[in-house]
């Protein structure tokens, strides 16, 4: 979950693999939307979106979502929407640069490399997901092989980032199996860029 005091992106996966993203304006008025990924060349929702309701009004972000599915808690006049449309706009991307800072981390671009995850074009933490997924698919399982591993040989500050990483990419179980609640423990030897990388990604900032 992203939040800053005005604004939350939250982030939910079901058990059949499909996600929702929904941002949320916290104050007057009130209101939250759902960011969905398109296919730029069909121009239709990705499948792993599941079903998306497009008969309400549809704005684009970027070339790759839109934003749908807007309910208004409080009661905003038509002429006012697209003042907030364009501020949930720039919302999401001062949320999405939190994710940027995280993959630039030295931990994380230090771990990333040694299990061979080329994260450099993901943009947010959806991204990274998928492309976590996607890799670990492609090898038939063998990125969390590398991974559990890794987790025995790295220092103990190094590993509630690796952990962590599990988490950001909706690995937790597997993150769990390898270190349960010690996690939080190991917090207390996790110091500077670790333990900015671990609060980043816990959080999905």
């Amino acid at each position: 979950m992203s939040k800053s005091a005005e604004w939350q992106i939250e982030k939910t996966k079901a058990d059949d693999g499909t996600r929702q993203e929904h941002i949320k304006h916290l104050t007057i008025p009130r209101f939250s939307a759902r960011i969905v990924e398109i296919d730029p060349f069909e121009n239709c929702p990705v499948r792993e979106e599941g079903m998306v309701d497009v008969s309400q009004p549809v704005y684009r972000l970027d070339h790759q979502t839109v934003l749908c599915e807007i309910e208004w808690a409080d009661v905003v006049p038509d002429a006012d929407h697209p003042q907030w449309i364009r501020a949930t706009r720039h919302a999401r991307e001062n949320l999405r640069g939190y994710f940027d800072r995280w993959k630039a981390l030295p931990p994380i671009v230090e771990m990333a490399g040694r299990v061979k995850l080329d994260i450099s074009e993901c943009l947010s933490w959806s991204d990274y997901t998928r492309v976590f997924c996607a890799e670990n698919n492609r090898t038939d399982g063998k990125l969390v092989e590398s991974i559990r591993q890794l987790a025995d040989a790295v220092s103990t500050g190094e590993l509630p980032v690796l952990l962590a990483m599990l988490h950001a990419a909706d690995y937790s179980r597997i993150a769990d199996e390898l270190d349960g609640e010690d996690i939080w423990r190991r917090l207390d030897y996790t110091h500077g860029n670790c333990a900015e990388a671990v609060g980043l990604a816990i959080m999905r900032l």
